[in-house]
């Protein structure tokens, strides 16, 4: 277990560790009675269970036809549209969508006939939570089942052809059921992250009107930071805990399954019409991804007198840098200290997690993928607390490190997942290459350099993973970046944009600016992540199941 005990020893000490902790913190009586006052518990779990299952089921659904039709179609377009939403942070998200959900003057709201702000009325802020839930969870399950349709072994679509299979019966009663596993994985891994989704519910509505839009993480927030109750935020994060436990087992359950777990669908069309549907179908969920996007970099570019209009004013006209360049001045401490910690945590969840990974591949220390599996798939509010204690006890609250350290327990878990098939996809005959010709450092010299594609994915989905948190910052900073040495504050530009709220129904340059200068980077990397996956698994993608 050599190479796994700098991971192991991390997984202990921020993971499991402020796992259990939590619990116990949760149970003091007096604070939880104090939790308990005047929440409407029943509809602050329906919140948050309607919230997480529709979320689920609608990104699973449109992930599905757009891998099916990326795939089909062999259309780099479509595979990186559908990433596009993964490379917003949910905080420019929850902007973007702010001022698309504004009555009869944002697009979304104007084009469906809707003259009100769906986020402001009790009936149906959950509903507009949801909506943008969807929107941002789509690429979770394209990118799953995507990268499982590449993998599909070459000489079954030679084999359709030769036969004159057409493509719906080839996708049907072949590569769907064949990839079902990768589905059944996206769809609870989808439910398990919504279940402890913070960052839309706070951003947009903050849980109101009254608590109509309240969900769990909420809770737990408002509590140990608002009302300084920690023992009530312990409780309702064990709460949530448990809740996440039971599809985070159904997915360790069905990643151990070796059959296709789904049926196969009787579907025989002319291929002409197979691609028409899937191209047409695909062209309405693009249009639902992308347009929040270019709705973000219009109103970042252009006069604040042409927001309020009606219909809204969606050609470019009337730009200007002014808001963009002010926004640009304004975030660089905050893009600073992202830059740094998105870095340093994506290269140090790599260096932990490759070499445990590698030796699960192996066969040693089988119950470490499980293990990091679980964890990942845990919300952050079961971590939050005591990381906060253990970094304030460390002087580290406010400090890059604090970030660094406490956000691979998200990224590094990933990481083991993914690489480790990666691990497991490679001939055999290296390995007894290397035993033959009794090389040293094997795993450093020979195995390393081989995934390394498979390496650089996994960096860039651990930036991106870090450079979207959102919960760890606004606990763990408190001020923004400041020269000087030692260095002072951490805050990255998710607090950034966050700021930005105040202006929201005044000035949407400034909102739209935020919310761009807080997602450019990402959105620039986010092209490499889908290029890798484009080549192919066994030349670096990017495998689950």
């Amino acid at each position: 277990m050599r190479y796994s005990a700098p991971y192991l020893v991390y997984l202990f000490l921020l993971g499991l560790v402020p796992f259990l902790w939590t619990f116990l913190i949760g149970l003091n009586p007096a604070g939880i009675s104090e939790a308990l006052k005047g929440l409407p518990v029943g509809l602050i779990l329906y919140n948050t269970f309607a919230f997480a299952t529709i979320t689920a089921l609608a990104s699973t659904g449109l992930g599905l036809l757009l891998a099916v039709s990326a795939d089909a179609l062999e259309d780099r377009v479509t595979s990186g549209l559908a990433m596009l939403p993964y490379s917003i942070p949910f905080t420019s998200s929850a902007l973007i969508w702010g001022i698309s959900l504004y009555g009869g003057y944002g697009w979304f709201t104007y084009l469906l006939g809707i003259r009100f702000d769906p986020l402001n009325l009790a009936s149906t802020a959950i509903w507009g939570i949801t909506l943008v839930g969807v929107w941002s969870t789509v690429p979770l399950p394209f990118l799953i089942t995507y990268s499982s349709l590449r993998s599909v072994p070459k000489e079954f679509r030679e084999t359709a052809k030769v036969m004159g299979i057409p493509l719906s019966k080839y996708y049907g009663e072949l590569a769907i059921p064949y990839v079902g596993k990768a589905i059944l994985v996206s769809l609870l891994l989808s439910f398990t992250l919504s279940v402890g989704n913070f960052d839309l519910p706070f951003v947009l509505t903050g849980g109101g009107p009254g608590f109509s839009s309240t969900t769990l993480p909420l809770v737990v927030y408002e509590q140990m930071s608002v009302l300084n109750n920690v023992t009530g935020g312990a409780f309702f994060a064990a709460v949530l805990s448990l809740i996440a436990v039971v599809p985070a087992l159904g997915l360790l359950r069905v990643l151990r399954a070796k059959r296709p777990t789904l049926p196969s669908v009787g579907l025989k069309l002319p291929d002409l019409v197979f691609k028409a549907l899937l191209g047409s179908g695909s062209v309405v969920v693009l249009a639902f991804l992308v347009i929040p996007v270019y709705w973000m970099v219009l109103v970042a570019f252009r006069s604040a007198t042409l927001d309020f209009r009606s219909p809204p004013v969606l050609a470019p006209v009337g730009l200007t840098t002014h808001y963009f360049l002010k926004t640009m001045v304004e975030s660089w401490p905050y893009m600073v200290s992202s830059v740094i910690v998105s870095s340093l945590a994506a290269l140090l969840s790599v260096f932990l997690s490759s070499p445990a990974a590698y030796e699960v591949s192996t066969g040693k220390g089988r119950w470490i993928l499980p293990l990091s599996i679980f964890l990942y798939a845990m919300p952050v509010t079961s971590f939050v607390i005591p990381v906060y204690l253990i970094m304030y006890d460390a002087g580290l609250v406010n400090t890059w490190w604090a970030l660094v350290l406490s956000i691979p327990v998200f990224t590094a878990t990933f990481s083991v997942w993914v690489l480790t098939n990666s691990f497991l996809d490679l001939p055999r005959s290296y390995f007894e290459a290397a035993e033959v010709f009794d090389v040293k450092n094997k795993f450093f010299r020979l195995i390393l350099p081989l995934i390394g594609p498979s390496l650089i994915s996994t960096f860039v989905l651990s930036f991106i993973f870090s450079w979207h948190a959102l919960f760890y910052p606004l606990v763990l900073t408190n001020t923004p970046f400041s020269p000087g040495f030692p260095p002072q504050g951490a805050e990255t530009v998710t607090i950034f944009a966050l700021d930005a709220l105040g202006d929201k129904y005044v000035n949407w340059g400034q909102l739209g600016s935020a919310a761009l200068v807080s997602a450019l980077p990402v959105m620039l990397v986010n092209y490499l992540a889908v290029y890798r996956i484009r080549r192919g698994i066994k030349e670096g993608g990017v495998k689950f199941a």
